[in-house]
């Protein structure tokens, strides 16, 4: 990996490679319960865990030994993992000066010792780390460490599998069932902190023709391109899926409907300038719909269904435009 060290230090292809993977919509499945089970086992110790490190929160993910479901990143021994590719071993937390003041040390659960490996992307990019806690200082063993690391070679099987159910094949955005596993999940949190959304749907306008007139390998590559450039227009917290067909979608985190509605507008002139599908020159326009989310409301589908109104809306409108619920 000596060639992909600087992806250590590109911390938006970090955030992009975690959104890409889905991996954020992770519960304690049974596969990772498995594996931190396992390494609990073998190495004797305390606590065990697969944390996943956002931009600002170390998320755990499957934990045995350990009641803590996120903690701040600062304060996160695997925000210190993921900057390097080897095992990160603290054999006594009161002689690192890297952790000797942090709260996990010097507060309950008083932590000692810890080995953890990073959960690293095929292409380099450290997502998180499987790592193991104890309340005493150890020595680690070298094949200790290297059992750590086959540990999270797993874990990144399991998170890849698992991404690739949850990806459109054609474009390797988020599907359909991986946007309404995200929309789900801010609706809860919009529940707990009284914040804003809003949820974009969006139409390729008479995309049909595309595929009469010019093919569908021709289509499939309108798609593709359009997808990228969908996704360029996006902040590293959104979700881009496609939903099928040329139906796409987008959940805007922390953005009211008259920002969604600035944004929504710049990325429509933005298609409608952009000729797709190289030599073909393709040019499109996209109809949007629009709908801030409501926390009241059970589940997403009534959200989605808002969203597709308008969408319908702007389709009655002329194509072309946005309108919002």
């Amino acid at each position: 990996m000596n060639m992909q060290h600087h992806k250590l230090h590109d911390e938006t292809g970090r955030i992009q490679a975690l959104k890409h993977l889905d991996a954020q919509t992770i519960t304690s499945e049974a596969s990772f319960d498995h594996i931190t089970a396992l390494l609990k086992l073998i190495l004797g110790m305390e606590m065990v865990t697969v944390s996943l490190i956002t931009e600002d929160t170390q998320l755990l993910k499957a934990r045995q030994g350990l009641d803590l479901k996120e903690c701040s990143r600062e304060a996160a021994f695997c925000d210190i993992a993921i900057r390097r590719y080897e095992p990160l071993i603290i054999e006594d937390t009161h002689r690192d000066a890297r952790v000797r003041d942090n709260p996990f040390v010097t507060g309950p659960p008083y932590l000692r010792c810890y080995i953890g490996s990073p959960l690293t992307t095929a292409d380099g990019y450290n997502l998180g780390t499987i790592c193991a806690f104890d309340t005493e200082p150890r020595r680690f063993t070298a094949q200790e460490a290297q059992i750590v690391t086959k540990c999270a070679e797993l874990v990144m099987n399991q998170l890849e599998l698992r991404s690739e159910a949850n990806l459109d094949f054609l474009t390797q955005l988020p599907n359909r069932r991986s946007f309404e596993t995200g929309l789900e999940r801010e609706l809860a949190r919009l529940r707990r902190t009284d914040g804003v959304a809003t949820v974009a749907f969006i139409d390729i306008d008479h995309f049909k023709r595309v595929n009469d007139t010019l093919g569908h390998p021709c289509g499939d590559r309108v798609l593709r391109d359009f997808a990228s450039l969908l996704f360029s227009q996006c902040r590293g917290n959104d979700v881009v899926a496609r939903l099928g067909g040329e139906e796409f979608a987008v959940l805007l985190p922390d953005t009211d409907i008259e920002a969604a509605q600035i944004w929504a507008d710049r990325m429509r002139r933005k298609v409608a300038e952009t000729f797709f599908d190289g030599a073909n020159a393709v040019n499109v326009t996209v109809s949007v719909g629009l709908a801030a989310l409501d926390p009241t409301q059970a589940a997403g589908v009534a959200i989605t269904t808002l969203a597709d109104d308008a969408l319908y809306s702007a389709k009655r409108q002329g194509r072309n435009c946005v309108v919002a619920a």
